[in-house]
C-alpha cells in the first residue's frame, strides 16, 4: 500500500473563505490585525520595553502596506505556518487569537498576489521574503531590506474590491474591529498625515468613569440620543468585562435593532450578542471583551461549551444585580427603564422569576379601583379578579367600583399571564370571572310591572340603536348599566360608518350589516334600586322620558369606556339643553 499526501485547491480555498467562512470581504483587515496582535504579544513575552504597534498605508495605486512591529517570522516559520493551510503558529495555546492558520489567505479575496517581508527576533541578523499567488503557488528568500524586526505585508488590488483600497474606509474597518486594543494602529494615505484608528478607550476612572463610558458608549454605537445608563460588566471569574448601555427608546423584545460589540482579545468577533446574552436584556447594547471563550472557525462566532454557558449567567447575573440594586438606590430610574420597556418586559416577566420581581412593582394595570401598580396589586390583601375581555371589563367596572372589588382588565397583552403567574408563586390571589358575570352580578327586579310604561317608552326611544331595555337590580349609584357583545359593536360602527360614506359604500355597508345576526343587539340595564329610575318611573310626560332615555343612554358609553361618536354626543348635548330649558 502506497501512502500519498492531500493537494489542496487554494482557488476553491479562496472560494469557500469569501462564500461561506467570512461575511464580509473587509475582514481580511480583521485577520491581518489579529495576526498582527498575536505577534506583538509573543514579542512582548520575550522582550520587555517594546511598544507594539500597527500600521496600514494605502498607496495611490490602490496597493496597502500592513506592519508590525510583533516577533517576526524566520524562515522555517513561513514554511511551516504561512505556506500550510490549517497550520498556525498558535495552536493549542489559548493566549492568541488566531487559532486556525488561514487568516493570511483571506488576503486573496482581494488580491492576487501577496509579498512577506519579515525580520524575527529569533534571527534578526537576516530578513525574509514570501511570494505568494492566487493559484498556489508561492516562494521563499532571504533579503536584504532593511526593515525591523516585525513583518510587513503588502497586496494590489483585484478589479471590483476599489472600495476596500480606501483609506477612510480601513481607518472605520480598523476602529470598527480593533476598538479597544491596546496598542495604536494607524493608517494612512500616501502623502497625507497619518490617523490613529482606534483612539476612543482610554483610561477611565474617578468622577468621570460614568460620563465617560457614556460617551464612549454614544460613539461606538452612534445612539440618536444617550443612553440611559449603563451597567458595568465584570465576571467575577475573569471570562470577560465591558459595559451594557440602557437604550433610550423602545424596542421589542423579539425584533429590531440588536447589534453589539463583542471582543475576542480586544479584537472583533461578532455584533450577534444571543450566544453570550439572556434573552431578556433586549433592552440595552453591550460592549464586551473576552480572553478565554473559545471562538468558531471563521471567529465570527463562538464556540458552544459550558465556558459560553458560563459566561452568559455570569452577564444575567451582572445586568439582573444593577437592576435590583436601582430598586433602592433609584426606584425612579427603574420606573423610567419600566416605562420604556413595559411591554417587552411583561412577556419576559410572564417566565423570569427574577425580571418579575424587578419590574412588577412599576408595571400598571386598568382596574375598577382606577390605574394600579403591581405594587398595589402586591399588596391587596384580598381576591382580585381579572377578565380577559375588555367589552366585559368595561360592563361590569361600575359595578365592581361601586362593590369596592378590585377587577383587572387583562385584555391586554400580558397582563393575563403576569396575573397568572404571580397567583402561581402565591404573590396574589387571581382568579377569573366566572361565565355570564353580567347577568350573574345583577339581581332580579321584584316589582318590574311598576316599571312597564317607563321599560316602553326607553324602548320605543332607542329602538333606531338596537338597544333594547332589561330591568334589574344592582349598585343604587348606577341609574343604568350598558352591555353590548362583538356583533352589537361591530353593528353599531357599521351604522356610524354609513353616515359619512357615498350611497355606493352606504349600500356595501348595509348589505354588510345585513348578515350580522338578528340577536346582536345591546342592552341597557335600568336599576330598580336606583332614586332616579324610581322617580322616572312616576313621571307621565313621555317627551321627558324619552329626553332621559337618550341621556342616560349616552352617559352609559361613556361610563363603560366605549367610543361616543359625534352623533351621540350631539344628542347629549341637545337633550341636556331641554333639561335646562324646562328647569328655567
Amino acid at each position: 500500500m502506497n501512502d500519498y499526501q492531500f493537494s489542496v485547491d487554494l482557488g476553491g480555498m479562496i472560494s469557500i473563505l469569501s462564500e461561506h467562512l467570512y461575511s464580509s470581504p473587509d475582514v481580511f483587515l480583521r485577520e491581518l490585525i489579529q495576526n498582527g496582535a498575536d505577534a506583538i504579544s509573543m514579542r512582548a513575552e520575550k522582550e520587555n520595553g517594546t511598544k507594539g504597534e500597527i500600521s496600514v498605508t494605502v498607496k495611490k495605486n490602490k496597493t496597502i502596506t500592513f506592519i508590525d512591529n510583533g516577533i517576526g517570522l524566520t524562515e522555517e516559520e513561513i514554511h511551516k505556518f504561512v505556506s500550510v493551510i490549517g497550520q498556525s503558529s498558535k495552536r493549542g495555546d489559548t493566549s492568541y487569537i488566531g487559532r486556525f492558520g488561514i487568516g493570511l489567505l483571506s488576503c486573496f479575496i482581494v488580491t492576487d498576489e501577496i509579498i512577506l517581508r519579515s525580520r524575527s527576533l529569533k534571527a534578526p541578523k537576516y530578513a525574509v521574503e514570501w511570494h505568494g499567488f492566487a493559484d498556489g503557488r508561492y516562494s521563499v528568500m532571504s533579503t536584504d531590506a532593511d526593515i525591523p524586526v516585525g513583518t510587513q505585508i503588502a497586496f494590489s488590488c483585484k478589479p471590483g474590491y476599489e472600495k476596500y483600497f480606501d483609506a477612510d474606509f480601513l481607518a472605520d474597518k480598523a476602529r470598527y474591529y480593533a476598538l479597544p486594543l491596546p496598542y495604536p494602529i494607524y493608517v494612512s494615505e500616501e502623502g497625507k498625515e497619518r490617523v490613529q484608528a482606534n483612539v476612543i478607550f482610554r483610561s477611565i476612572g474617578g468622577d468621570n468613569t460614568r460620563k465617560a463610558m457614556l460617551e464612549a458608549g454614544r460613539a461606538v454605537f452612534g445612539a440618536d440620543s444617550d443612553f440611559i445608563d449603563y451597567i458595568p460588566l465584570e465576571s467575577p471569574t475573569g471570562l470577560f468585562s465591558g459595559a451594557a448601555y440602557i437604550l433610550p427608546y423602545t424596542v421589542s423584545a423579539a425584533g429590531g435593532d440588536k447589534r453589539h460589540r463583542i471582543y475576542l482579545k480586544n479584537l472583533l468577533l461578532t455584533e450577534n450578542g444571543s450566544a453570550l446574552l439572556p434573552e431578556w436584556a433586549f433592552f440595552v447594547r453591550c460592549i464586551i471583551n473576552t480572553n478565554k471563550l473559545r471562538p468558531t472557525a471563521s471567529r465570527e462566532d463562538f464556540y458552544k461549551d459550558k465556558l459560553l454557558e458560563d459566561a452568559k449567567e455570569e452577564i444575567s447575573d451582572c445586568i439582573a444585580e444593577y437592576l435590583e440594586r436601582l430598586s433602592f438606590r433609584d426606584r425612579g430610574l427603574l420606573e423610567k427603564i419600566g416605562e420604556l420597556h413595559g411591554t417587552a418586559l411583561k412577556s419576559i416577566a410572564c417566565e423570569n422569576e427574577r425580571i418579575f420581581d424587578i419590574f412588577m412593582p412599576y408595571f400598571e394595570f386598568e382596574t375598577s379601583l382606577g390605574v394600579l401598580t403591581g405594587e398595589q396589586l402586591i399588596d391587596y390583601d384580598k381576591t382580585v379578579f381579572y377578565t380577559p375581555d375588555i367589552d366585559i371589563f368595561r360592563q361590569i367596572r361600575p359595578i365592581f367600583a361601586e362593590q369596592d372589588i378590585l377587577l383587572v382588565n387583562a385584555g391586554y397583552v400580558h397582563i393575563k399571564n403576569l396575573l397568572l403567574f404571580a397567583s402561581k408563586r402565591d404573590i396574589i390571589d387571581a382568579q377569573p370571572l366566572r361565565e355570564n358575570i353580567i347577568e350573574d352580578s345583577l339581581d332580579e327586579c321584584f316589582h318590574e310591572e311598576r316599571y312597564t310604561k317607563l321599560m316602553k317608552m326607553f324602548s320605543k326611544s332607542l329602538e333606531k340603536y338596537d338597544c333594547r331595555i332589561v330591568m334589574k337590580s344592582f349598585a343604587e349609584q348606577l341609574a343604568c348599566l350598558y352591555s353590548s357583545n362583538a356583533d352589537a359593536q361591530l353593528k353599531r360602527d357599521i351604522e356610524r360608518s354609513k353616515e359619512h360614506s357615498d350611497a355606493m359604500f352606504a349600500d356595501m355597508l348595509e348589505a354588510f350589516g345585513e348578515e350580522i345576526s338578528e340577536d346582536a343587539k345591546t342592552v341597557l340595564y335600568l336599576n330598580c334600586s336606583n332614586d332616579l329610575i324610581n322617580r322616572l318611573s312616576e313621571v307621565n310626560d313621555d317627551e321627558k322620558l324619552r329626553t332621559f332615555a337618550l341621556i342616560l343612554y349616552v352617559q352609559s358609553l361613556i361610563a363603560g369606556g366605549y367610543p361616543v361618536y359625534s352623533r351621540e354626543m350631539n344628542i347629549m348635548n341637545e337633550n341636556l339643553i331641554k333639561l335646562i330649558e324646562w328647569g328655567i
